[in-house]
């Protein structure tokens, strides 16, 4: 095996334990492990002069990121101001006593490791061999599916694996799986979904059943941002793949069949199923969780205000419970500009891929735009596994690129040796 095909496996690998944040090997993931070995080995292909390639999206928020670190190095916020602002406390912060907090610089790194340096491993893995994107993609796809698995087994008592990971428990019983937050198990599933259907429209006895048990991840997440999300993602696909419209009802069906099945065997699960979606503002945790997401967001706005153009600093940046309110107050308008580009330079480059034949960067389209959406609602921003879509879409990109280019040069030729034709040949081509 080649030294690009081992660093394609290693992502393979991240890839597929990318979502289980709350498994740590010392405090650190097994994903950012297997990056940082794909990393060292691509690191010799640099050695040997052969430059990584990455879309002028990535390269410009990138630039604004290391912009934004690097003035706040040199003028750091008032610490007046920081000790002064509200910032809230995770209750199970509270009853384990754990504040996992990270400076700028650490945020920093593993936020460029995730939306530069990940794409950049996934454009170069794919040169030789492009394939490595689906698989990569499967095996996101698949690890989702996994973290699930574990939430609906924990909740039915078959196992307790989440307790082993992160003490979470709470009066509603909302699952994470193998995730740090129920909300990241809600996240993950819902983003991954259309990678299901994908499969379903393949092989309906493996692909429905990847469908209903992230639907299930999703219900005993308990995250509203993950469930809407799924919703989401299901009507995107079947709105945007004309395939998936002629498969959706089969879903219906086997979903149907699924839940009323579950409902004759426990006639409980009602009941059970009611308390995980959170939208009732009358319940006493629900109207709590607004009022404190609200105050996040007004001191949010707040930091942004104090300092408009480069923000009050990265260690903000997972707060607001809500990524644009983060980006702007961690990094006011330098860092908003350059994740404006970076969002709108995925999707572009996903919407470029809806004429080709392999539905594949239609299903990350909807992926990331699964992301943007719930992001408003949510804290997820620096979480590696968010970009492996990305990264997939900058792939896909790439050969694009690569293809269209080629294309130009055949022709190119093919006029060069027409007009050589005419010059010899006058008469013949009159």
């Amino acid at each position: 095996m080649t030294l690009r095909g081992v660093t394609g496996a290693l992502l393979v690998a991240a890839a597929f334990v990318s979502s289980w944040n709350a498994v740590q090997i010392r405090g650190v993931q097994p994903g950012d492990l297997l990056l940082a070995l794909a990393l060292l080995l691509s690191a010799f292909s640099l050695a040997g002069g052969r430059m990584p390639w990455l879309p002028s999206w990535v390269k410009w928020a990138s630039a604004c990121l290391l912009l934004v670190l690097a003035t706040h190095l040199i003028f750091p916020m008032s610490m007046t101001y920081m000790s002064q602002r509200f910032v809230y406390v995770p209750w199970f912060i509270k009853i384990t006593g754990v504040d996992p907090v990270e400076n700028g610089v650490f945020r920093a790194a593993k936020w460029l490791l995730a939306m530069t340096l990940l794409p950049a491993l996934i454009v170069d893995a794919s040169r030789k061999n492009p394939k490595i994107v689906e698989k990569i993609t499967k095996a996101w796809m698949l690890g989702a599916v996994v973290s699930a698995f574990i939430a609906v087994t924990d909740l039915a008592g078959i196992t307790s694996i989440n307790t082993y990971l992160i003490f979470l428990g709470g009066a509603s019983g909302r699952q994470a799986g193998l995730t740090a937050h129920p909300n990241h198990l809600g996240m993950s599933a819902s983003m991954v979904v259309p990678i299901a259907i994908g499969v379903a429209m393949k092989s309906r006895w493996r692909g429905i059943p990847l469908i209903l048990v992230l639907m299930l991840g999703a219900i005993v997440s308990g995250s509203r941002a993950g469930q809407a999300g799924f919703v989401l993602a299901v009507a995107a696909t079947l709105a945007l793949s004309q395939r998936a419209r002629r498969f959706a009802p089969v879903m219906i069906v086997a979903t149907g069949v699924a839940i009323s099945s579950v409902v004759w065997i426990y006639p409980n699960t009602v009941d059970t199923a009611a308390r995980f979606f959170r939208f009732d503002t009358t319940d006493k945790y629900v109207a709590q969780a607004n009022e404190e997401r609200a105050d996040l967001s007004n001191q949010a706005i707040k930091d942004f205000a104090a300092r408009p153009v480069d923000g009050v600093g990265l260690e903000v940046l997972n707060q607001a419970h809500n990524i644009y309110l983060q980006i702007l107050a961690a990094g006011g308008l330098v860092l908003g500009a350059g994740f404006a580009v970076y969002f709108l330079g995925v999707l572009r480059a996903g919407y470029a891929e809806r004429r080709s034949p392999d539905p594949l960067g239609l299903y990350l389209l909807v992926a990331v735009l699964v992301w943007i959406a719930a992001g408003t609602f949510g804290t997820q921003l620096t979480d590696r596994y968010l970009y492996f879509p990305v990264g997939a879409l900058a792939a896909l990109q790439y050969h694009r690129m690569r293809r269209s280019r080629e294309r130009r040069r055949i022709l190119g030729q093919m006029a060069i040796a027409r007009r050589a034709e005419i010059e010899e040949y006058p008469a013949l081509t009159a």
